[in-house]
């Protein structure tokens, strides 16, 4: 059974000796994530229709990252919205299909 929003976590518990992070999730996003990229997932809690509702995973050092938040200036938000402007436009350009025949 799924878990209530106000029940629903993700814990990360890293152990220094093996040098691995532990995942505990009951939270849906990130039980796919999860599954997808963690090892010996186990899974602790099925739903109804049998898809997993809690799951423990273990992850690589490489896989958790923590970094400062990027805060970006008005003129950094203007210059990356351009560039992403103009990237969509080449996309498009280069996705237009001519009728044949």
């Amino acid at each position: 059974m799924p878990y209530p929003r106000s029940e629903q976590e993700t814990v990360l518990t890293y152990e220094y000796e093996t040098r691995q992070w532990l995942a505990y999730s009951c939270v849906p996003a990130h039980i796919r994530k999860l599954t997808d990229i963690g090892r010996n997932v186990t899974i602790l809690d099925r739903d109804e229709s049998g898809e997993p509702s809690a799951i423990r995973a273990e992850l690589s050092s490489k896989q958790v990252r923590m970094m400062a938040e990027r805060v970006m200036t008005e003129e950094q938000r203007v210059a990356a919205a351009d560039r992403l402007r103009l990237l969509n436009v080449n996309r498009a350009k280069t996705n237009v299909v001519e009728p044949t025949g």
